[in-house]
């Protein structure tokens, strides 16, 4: 169990957003990350069934930077996050992907190819996965001007099937959501856990009441036929909220 007061969620948004407007390496955002997971509770649940996992292995070839699933009602959604740097542009001056936007967009393709390769191990390591969507998260918001807005929510949306792309601020935003599960008290509780478990936590196996989740209602889903199709067919209506990147 997680239990913050809305002091220490701010405290930590702040510190999060100094981070970002002072550094120039993705490694000490990753270690932020990590320790604060409710960060990510814009794809994970608070009190889902789903731990967020940091550093999981793809056999010898990947390394994911977080991995989680989100328990639904049309079955587990797996979702494969790369974290880039602050400072990297996500397109050029002539509206063109940037080198290094291109370069983490085939990672993450990379990272869904591997797992329909190696379904077998891939599922041994991550129950029912199928088809995960991948997150990029890389830059700032406030170096997207109006064109480069347009161009990132064409790109995601022709892309949805496979990934989103996100600026880094994104997820002070889903942290500031989480203030509002502060009650009149100024605390707020959670079952995901603040920091983030291991790639050796993952293959010991999910949490009890994720593979209770797993054995019964997922099963169910697919005796029906209604996985994967019904979550694929979820990834086609896309919303952006105003804070989407």
């Amino acid at each position: 169990m997680t239990s913050l007061t809305s002091a220490e969620i701010q405290e930590h948004i702040r510190e999060y957003i100094s981070l970002l407007d002072g550094s120039s390496d993705e490694r000490p955002v990753h270690r932020f990350l990590a320790n604060h997971s409710y960060f990510f509770q814009c794809i994970v649940r608070l009190d889902g069934q789903s731990p967020l996992y940091s550093k999981i292995e793809l056999g010898d070839e990947f390394v994911v930077d977080f991995a989680c699933f989100d328990s639904s009602s049309v079955g587990p959604e797996w979702y494969l996050v790369e974290i880039e740097s602050p400072i990297c542009k996500m397109f050029t001056k002539a509206g063109r992907p940037s080198a290094q936007l291109t370069h983490t967009v085939q990672q993450v393709n990379d990272w869904r190819a591997w797992v329909q390769e190696n379904l077998h191990a891939a599922r041994k390591l991550m129950p029912y996965i199928d088809q995960p969507l991948g997150y990029i998260f890389m830059g700032r918001r406030k170096n997207l001007d109006a064109q480069g807005q347009i161009l990132l929510r064409r790109m995601i949306v022709e892309n949805r099937m496979f990934f989103r792309i996100h600026s880094l601020d994104r997820l002070a935003d889903c942290a500031r959501d989480a203030l509002h599960m502060t009650g009149r008290d100024g605390h707020a509780t959670w079952s995901l856990p603040m920091q983030a478990l291991t790639h050796r936590d993952l293959r010991r196996g999910l949490p009890a009441d994720a593979q209770q989740y797993m054995s019964h209602f997922v099963s169910m889903l697919i005796r029906t036929k209604r996985y994967p199709k019904e979550m694929l067919e979820d990834r086609e209506h896309i919303d952006f909220d105003g804070r989407g990147i």
